[in-house]
């Protein structure tokens, strides 16, 4: 009897064993998708340095789409980008015309009650981009009644600007370059951008622009991510293994020193 109870027991625990490895190993329908064809389709936005389409060669290059690369070599699935705005990122992601993006969109909260992120690939603060003969020194010269800050709609700089500013006009804007010629112009006070960002367009252009870094407590540091739909969450399980394998072996430092930007693009807030 004993025996027959033993037996039952073993028996009932490999099926248990044999149900959970079942429903363990089985992938979502996107994920399974994406395995079976070896292909991912991948929503971006142009970004300097990071992800940008150069049309000599008809190719992405930068921080971002090295790395998409680089898991494009160790997966085997080939990664299609298709070109869209900052604004356009997570509207598309929903209507299911990319399965990811990867575009080092920043998690926040309020991007959190829409898509599902990533760990970070990298780490941005938020600074100002004025004319080089503006009188703006830090946040408080710029937080003032009568000036105007420009922002990119659908950024996390559109999101501090607005949760920081509580004196200054802000102005959201279709795309960088339009933000930027607002403040060239004079007609905004000044561009809020990434601190990575902002910091090569003042080196490109030092007679016109400036960079202003804000104090530690007035700044606000956001994370570079990639986003999913959130029925797709084994598929962040996925990537986040290629992501956490890269952060252990220096793969995003060795990356920020091949396209010369700061350390602190990989190291976040110290």
């Amino acid at each position: 009897m004993l025996k027959r109870i033993a037996a039952m027991t073993m028996a009932a625990a490999l099926a248990a064993a044999a149900a959970l490895s079942a429903t363990a190993a089985k992938a979502g329908p996107t994920l399974d998708r994406i395995i079976k064809e070896k292909k991912m389709v991948v929503g971006v936005a142009p970004w300097n340095r990071f992800v940008l389409l150069n049309p000599k060669t008809g190719e992405y290059e930068g921080f971002i789409a090295d790395d998409i690369r680089n898991f494009e070599q160790m997966t085997g699935i080939k990664v299609q980008f298709v070109n869209t705005t900052w604004s356009g990122l997570v509207a598309g992601l929903q209507a299911g015309q990319w399965d990811v993006v990867m575009s080092g969109l920043g998690a926040t909260p309020e991007r959190a009650t829409a898509v599902a992120f990533t760990d970070p690939i990298g780490y941005l603060s938020s600074t100002a981009m004025v004319r080089a003969d503006s009188p703006v020194q830090n946040f408080e010269d710029l937080d003032k009644a009568g000036n105007v800050v420009s922002v990119v709609t659908g950024t996390a700089a559109q999101q501090f600007a607005q949760r920081s500013f509580k004196n200054a006009k802000v102005t959201p804007l279709s795309d960088t370059a339009a933000a930027v010629l607002e403040v060239m112009q004079g007609r905004s006070t000044a561009y809020i951008g990434d601190s990575v960002s902002n910091a090569l367009r003042a080196e490109e252009r030092p007679t016109e622009l400036r960079n202003v870094r804000f104090a530690p407590d007035k700044t606000e540091w956001t994370s570079m991510n990639h986003a999913v739909r959130y029925g797709d969450l084994d598929l962040v399980v996925f990537l986040n293994t290629y992501v956490r394998a890269m952060q252990l072996r220096g793969w995003y430092r060795s990356l920020a020193d091949k396209w010369k930007l700061p350390p602190e693009l990989a190291t976040g807030p110290r």
